[in-house]
């Protein structure tokens, strides 16, 4: 926890000078500790491993996770039985502005950004205090203003007039610019997005085929296309635990098989690891059911090599 967040109460500040985003919790037993993002991706849930712990039984052991992509924050759903919810619309994934509430279980969490100074004196503060204070200033400018209006002749209200036409010339052209690039980005955005949920579902039906490696494949490139993209990485890994789940199934059946003497039934299980990894035979997990299998050949009295497990597989090419 130390290394990806800071925990402080909900009115202290980090000492060094700096732009920080944190979450400050608002109910529940975590109730005014402000947590500061430090790392990348902070994991939030139940378990002892996560980064913000929380004591809340309606929260999975690893429930979400605010990951850090570009100079934005995103919140995503790990998969949990209760689900994520920011500003009361449930989400698999979304990024997180300034002021968004994050809830967790029964847990509430802000989403805040504070600007530390030297010496920890804090210069800016996303705080729901601050709205009088910033209220005044706008009415304050107006009674500058009409106190100026008074005091220029007609001389200086024309060059006013004129400075004014010229800033508002300068301000449509900006604006028009501004919007044109917007415009352009948000296009691009929604191309990109695109292409990333038609790989997204290739993945995930590769995955519930059980095509690890096929499904790998999609959320790497998914990843080239959009290099630190969360939801991609999230795949990915669940992919790789899921294939190692498997895998690790796999070998201890045959273990216990081969200790009942079932020979052939084991051989039957090495063979589906062997399936599962043919696509990387350097594997050392692809290795030792190859050399397992020779092993128990010469028990039954085959010759070795003679089990062909991947004969299905070359038979479909």
């Amino acid at each position: 926890m130390a290394k990806n967040v800071l925990v402080l109460k909900h009115f202290e500040s980090p000492k060094e000078a700096g732009v920080y985003y944190r979450l400050v919790c608002l109910t529940g037993g975590n109730k005014g500790e402000s947590y500061v993002l430090m790392g990348n991706r902070i994991v939030i849930g139940r378990s002892d491993k996560a980064d913000i712990r929380l004591n809340d039984t309606k929260a999975s052991r690893e429930h979400a996770e605010v990951t850090k992509v570009g100079d934005s924050w995103y919140a995503t759903d790990l998969g949990s039985q209760n689900g994520v919810v920011v500003n009361d619309k449930k989400i698999t994934q979304q990024p997180l502005v300034e002021g968004d509430k994050l809830i967790v279980g029964h847990t509430v969490f802000k989403f805040a950004k504070v600007e530390v100074a030297s010496k920890g004196k804090v210069i800016k503060e996303d705080t729901e205090e601050s709205g009088p204070n910033k209220s005044f200033i706008p009415f304050l400018i107006l009674v500058i203003i009409f106190a100026g209006l008074f005091l220029f002749d007609d001389n200086e209200k024309k060059e006013v007039t004129e400075t004014r036409s010229n800033v508002r010339t300068y301000q449509d052209a900006n604006n028009e610019f501004v919007t044109a690039i917007q415009k352009r980005q948000a296009n691009e955005n929604k191309q990109t997005k695109e292409k990333l949920n038609v790989i997204y579902q290739r993945g995930l039906r590769e995955l519930r085929e059980r095509n690890y490696y096929r499904a790998i494949h999609e959320f790497n490139l998914a990843l080239i296309i959009a290099p630190g993209d969360s939801q991609a990485e999230y795949y990915l890994r669940k992919t790789k635990e899921e294939l190692d789940k498997e895998i690790e199934g796999f070998t201890a059946k045959a273990q216990r098989d081969e200790e009942s003497l079932k020979f052939q039934s084991s051989i039957v299980s090495y063979c589906s690891i062997i399936r599962l990894l043919y696509t990387v035979p350097d594997d050392p997990r692809h290795k030792n059911a190859i050399r397992q299998i020779n092993e128990l050949e010469s028990k039954l009295g085959f010759e070795t090599g003679e089990t062909d497990c991947l004969k299905k597989q070359r038979a479909t090419r």
